[in-house]
């Protein structure tokens, strides 16, 4: 079960964890930027950015990356006219002002060498002020382009984000009104003047680009057109789709709960009611792990040590020595259990406690620890699939499987054109189908009668009578304690000990077991139980260390850039 929520936790954390967590709480509430095309082609840039604070912080950075053929210069930041510390890193820009929970008002000034483009017809800029990699939203954020003189002819374009959001002033500013700027995305801005407003600016390349423009302007309206007609469409179907497959999905889950309620109602009129584990066939190692929804701990392979010792195969040699009576096992798992423990851990057939702690805490040993363990483990689970106690129902849980996977191309559909409601319900949708289809496996009758038992005598135990107790039999009380070391049943140990306390001498007159027998399997049972526990979390412990490497240049020209703080 474990294995299990952990497995589903990591699904959702595809979809809800946030890909860094910061140390600042901060927002940026408004943004300013002004950039001023010169005569010879250069770009004097001045930015004011409103921070505000709900945290400890030092300061504030901005990433600003030139495209090909320009070059960030003279980068400095203000408060208020008085100057504050920079730090460069690459194109990183670390601006210390530190505080606490406050608003703050940053102005940035820098120039862009070769910022604009001479052609013979017109000079553009065309620029990323940020891209993909900005990990900061930009509540709101405007962008003026001022040319070198007051002119009317002037070609704008926005690119993604700023995508007609541009109006341009009587004098030929251009002003891109933005809005709200997601972290994560794009918005190229691209503004052109008569090449004659650039007299001192040296030609990029001998051609015109006008009609390059208008064409771009043209293919960009026709996209949109397209993508807004695919958006109504979208928003139209999608009721059904969600629909369907909501419907689909109650289905699978409704007939599965019918046949399984169908077979506890069958299992309940066919079987005998005790306080027995179940006798099936299964060994005891094999039902605790079928109990235990196949989740495998150290405290299975304590129990299981333990039933080596409860059938004679292995003998108690002191408080916490065993040693091998009988390789002649009943089970392939129990042979390499032996294996594992009386001849690789352990010598000669012969084991103790501390040849397990003197073992594990070998780093040397961990990879073989590891293999053995998992070599035993699987032997256990094929002891159970080969008494089939689940159903298989390969076409039910393929084709939810199937299903699940063809709404993620739909899902992806849905968050481009912005469909938010109906993505967040196909993605919970795709995800339920897709847990369906990996571990819907519904209990055959027989799986059904060995939990059913298991059940009646978990609820039951702390119900027994100590004479009821003494008139079973020695081996079905150590296999009861056995169940309840393996399952971690902590209520059923406790009325065992309590039991084991008041245990009659003659109780176990008939058995091969004697009553300081019990006794003594209690007390090394937890013994056992711990220091397997302590083996496998030393065996487990790992250390893991993470970093992340900035993104940038995803704009235009291999530009961009974005905000944050530290």
């Amino acid at each position: 079960m474990k294995k299990n929520l952990l497995l589903i936790a990591f699904v959702f954390s595809i979809f809800l964890l946030p890909q860094q967590v910061l140390a600042v709480d901060f927002s940026i509430t408004n943004t300013e930027i002004n950039a001023y095309l010169q005569e010879d082609g250069d770009v004097q840039v001045k930015e004011q950015h409103t921070y505000q604070f709900d945290s400890d912080f030092n300061g504030i950075t901005r990433t600003l990356i030139p495209k090909e053929q320009t070059e960030i210069t003279d980068f400095q930041a203000f408060e208020n006219d008085r100057s504050l510390d920079v730090e460069q890193e690459e194109n990183l820009f670390k601006i210390y002002r530190s505080g606490s929970e406050e608003e703050i008002q940053i102005d940035l000034s820098y120039t862009i060498t070769n910022g604009v483009e001479l052609y013979t017809d017109l000079g553009q800029f065309y620029w990323p002020f940020f891209d993909t990699s900005n990990e900061s939203t930009y509540q709101n954020m405007d962008i003026f382009i001022h040319p070198p003189q007051a002119t009317e002819d002037v070609l704008t374009l926005g690119y993604d984000e700023a995508y007609e959001t541009s109006s341009i002033a009587s004098d030929g500013i251009v002003h891109f009104a933005m809005g709200e700027v997601e972290s994560g995305t794009n918005g190229d801005i691209r503004v052109a003047y008569n090449a004659s407003l650039f007299p001192a600016a040296d030609l990029k390349e001998n051609k015109t680009i006008r009609e390059d423009i208008l064409a771009d302007k043209t293919e960009l309206k026709a996209k949109q057109e397209a993508y807004e007609n695919r958006q109504d469409l979208l928003s139209r179907i999608s009721p059904y789709i969600v629909s369907g497959l909501f419907i689909y999905l109650i289905a699978l889950v409704m007939i599965g709960w019918r046949k399984k309620n169908s077979r506890i109602r069958e299992v309940e009129r066919s079987s005998m009611q005790s306080l027995y584990l179940p006798n099936q066939g299964l060994s005891l190692p094999a039902t605790i792990l079928y109990i235990r929804n196949m989740s495998v701990s150290s405290e299975l392979v304590s129990a299981a040590l333990l039933d080596l010792v409860r059938k004679g195969y292995v003998k108690r040699d002191g408080e916490s020595k065993f040693v091998v009576v009988s390789s002649n096992t009943d089970f392939q798992h129990e042979n390499i259990l032996i294996e594992w423990l009386f001849h690789k851990i352990g010598e000669k057939g012969a084991f103790s406690l501390e040849d397990l702690d003197a073992y594990t805490k070998n780093k040397d040993n961990h990879s073989t620890y590891h293999s053995d363990f998992g070599k035993w483990r699987e032997a256990v689970k094929e002891e159970v699939k080969q008494n089939q106690l689940f159903e298989k129902k390969k076409g039910v849980r393929w084709t939810a499987g199937i299903v699940s996977l063809l709404i993620i191309p739909f899902i992806i559909m849905l968050g481009v054109h912005s469909l938010f409601m109906w993505m967040i319900f196909s993605i919970f949708l795709s995800i339920s189908l897709l847990l369906f289809a990996i571990f819907y496996q519904p209990q055959t009758i027989q799986g059904v009668r060995i939990r059913q038992q298991c059940k009646h005598l978990s609820s039951n135990y702390e119900k027994i009578s100590e004479n009821d107790w003494n008139d079973s039999m020695s081996d079905e009380q150590m296999k009861a304690y056995i169940y309840a070391i393996g399952t971690g049943n902590k209520s059923m140990q406790k009325k065992f000990e309590h039991l084991s306390k008041n245990l009659s001498p003659t109780s176990t007159a008939d058995s091969s077991l004697q009553t300081n027998d019990l006794v003594m399997f209690m007390l090394i049972a937890s013994a056992v139980t711990n220091q397997f526990d302590n083996a496998d979390s030393t065996v487990s412990a790992t250390t893991s260390n993470s970093g992340s490497i900035p993104g940038g240049g995803t704009g235009v020209g291999g530009g961009g850039g974005g905000s944050g703080a530290f």
